[in-house]
Formats: structure tokens, sequence, C-alpha cells
């Protein structure tokens, strides 16, 4: 991205967010170690950006995520009927 930062209209409200966290899967620590995992806000701010706009997911703003991360996760979620859930 330019150096700006997406607008608020793309990121969830608290009061919406408060409503969807407690449906996230737990997060469970790495014995191997690596690069810690992503916030879940910001990965859900990223993926609905890519359905709201129709974007590639690697032309996501930098600031969700790599687009690879957040197809990974959109995938993983999908699978467990988490959106059906939200």
């Amino acid at each position: 991205m330019n150096g700006k930062q997406t607008p608020e209209a793309f990121r969830i409200p608290d009061e919406l967010w408060q409503r969807i966290e407690p449906l996230l899967p737990r997060r469970r620590k790495s014995r191997k170690g690596g690069r810690p995992p992503l916030p879940y806000r910001r990965v859900l701010d990223g993926i609905f950006y890519v359905l709201r706009t129709g974007c590639q997911w690697k032309a996501a703003p930098a600031e969700f995520g790599s687009g690879s991360s957040l197809h990974r996760y959109f995938q993983r979620w999908a699978k467990r009927g988490l959106f059906r859930k939200m």
C-alpha cells in the first residue's frame, strides 16, 4: 500500500468483535517455536477486506498480514463452519 492506513469502514466494530471472538478457535503454543501467529482480529479484518472489495488475496493491504496467511486462515475457518456461525 502507499503508506496510507485502511479506512475504518473496513474494520470490524468493537461490538461485533465481542460477539465473534468467542467463536474463534483457541490458540495452542507451538513446541517448535517459529513466528508468532497473527492477531485474529487483524486477520478477520483482512479476510473481510478481501471479501468486500473483491481484490485478490495477495493484493490485501500488508497491515492485515500476508495474502497467503489470510487465505490460509480463511480456508481453515471456512472448513470449521466459522462463517456460518457468525
